[in-house]
């Protein structure tokens, strides 16, 4: 099918063409579709017939993935494949706004393929035994698609050093990211997000709250999140997670050698 066949009500395979969608990072031309399963999906005009002609998972059964069944040693993995997709291809998500609503993708590989994308996985040390929050999918580039050079397997911890939340924004005339902000204004970084979302700047963006100062009682000493981010260089929302989960202590002994 030719880029100008395309147009509202036009229907492709599964996918049945409701609006323009914008560019990509590239510059080219892209439509919303809606695939005959309910899932919405921004594609790439040139590709519709080629290499997309449905939302990529409603033609397959979960039968065809035993992983998808509750007890597999592999379940989280086809979780984390199936999240990913969901976040940057369906935009009822509620994760899209950050993933494809960004003009995040998934690699063709991964995207149609997840025999494909658990090779990869195996193949870069992801450990069955590990819960998915102390190994879960990270992009190396948080502005970069989900692709094999791209991507890692990474703990809570490095996740959240490297979220979108840290890009650099304009704050009071200056040039800092949100992380730094979270830290010297003692905010949590995910709180910072969120109004910032919302339209936030300056001093209303930053102001605190009660919760904000709690202090925690860690390993010996009482502070609170940002003043434990500061020490460690990491973010609030990176410690509190640490204490939570118990590995808190980890960070004190690196300190010590």
């Amino acid at each position: 099918m030719r880029i100008k066949d395309i147009k509202e009500g036009v229907k492709v395979g599964k996918l049945t063409a409701i609006r323009p969608w914008g560019l990509n990072k590239g510059g080219d031309k892209r439509w919303l579709f809606r695939c005959d399963c309910g899932t919405y999906l921004p594609a790439m005009v040139y590709s519709i017939g080629k290499h997309t002609s449905s939302c990529g998972h409603c033609g397959t059964h979960v039968d065809d993935f035993p992983d998808h069944q509750k007890g597999s040693i592999y379940k989280s993995l086809y979780d984390s494949w199936n999240g990913m997709k969901k976040r940057c291809y369906n935009i009822n998500n509620p994760k899209y706004l950050n993933y494809g609503g960004r003009g995040i993708e998934v690699c063709d590989e991964w995207r149609f393929s997840y025999s494909t994308f658990k090779k990869w996985a195996l193949d870069n040390d992801w450990k069955p035994n590990l819960k998915q929050v102390d190994q879960s999918l990270d992009r190396i580039d948080v502005n970069g698609n989900y692709c094999p050079e791209n991507c890692r397997w990474a703990d809570s911890f490095t996740q959240a050093r490297n979220k979108t939340n840290n890009t650099t924004i304009i704050f009071k005339g200056e040039e800092v990211s949100l992380a730094k902000l979270s830290t010297k204004y003692n905010v949590e970084l995910s709180t910072l997000h969120q109004r910032y979302d919302r339209g936030w700047r300056d001093e209303r963006l930053v102001q605190q709250t009660n919760q904000q100062s709690k202090k925690y009682s860690v390993c010996g000493i009482k502070a609170t999140a940002s003043e434990l981010a500061l020490r460690f260089n990491s973010t609030p929302d990176a410690i509190k997670a640490r204490i939570y989960r118990g590995t808190i202590q980890e960070l004190f002994d690196k300190e010590e050698r």
